[in-house]
């Protein structure tokens, strides 16, 4: 923060309004106590903002590796089983689908494991190329 500077513009007092040099002083001194306590208030108001704003920032650096250290964690225990897999070379009339119904348990639903596919064997859509590799897992 820079420092202020304020000034004083002293005039000649009228010995009529003001009679004696006490009275211009009492003035010109409330005036300097008015100043400073503003500029005390700014600097105390900076103060607490500046300390707030470094309690929040430690907050924040505190949580940050908490947050990190629980989505890694989390990623690595989540699903992240060994599977095993048997990988294939597609043939002519081959589907995703016809794999997926070859691997899909008995009752549960055979387009979700047509997601699970592409999404082991990272493919934007359900089409297969003939030559193509793919893993498909064993169940």
């Amino acid at each position: 923060m820079t420092d202020m500077h304020f000034t004083l513009e002293a005039k000649p007092l009228n010995s009529k309004a003001l009679p004696s040099t006490f009275a211009a002083r009492r003035v010109l001194n409330t005036t300097a106590t008015d100043v400073r306590s503003t500029v005390d208030d700014v600097r105390l108001r900076d103060a607490v903002w500046r300390r707030a704003m470094t309690i929040l920032l430690l907050i924040v650096l505190l949580c940050l590796p908490i947050a990190v250290l629980k989505n890694s964690s989390g990623a690595a225990s989540g699903g992240a089983e060994p599977m095993e897999v048997v990988s294939y070379t597609v043939a002519p009339g081959d589907t995703l689908w016809s794999y997926a119904e070859r691997v899909t348990p008995e009752g549960e639903d055979v387009s979700e494991t047509v997601e699970e596919l592409k999404q082991l064997n990272h493919l934007q859509t359900s089409s297969l190329q003939v030559g193509q590799r793919i893993v498909v897992p064993i169940r």
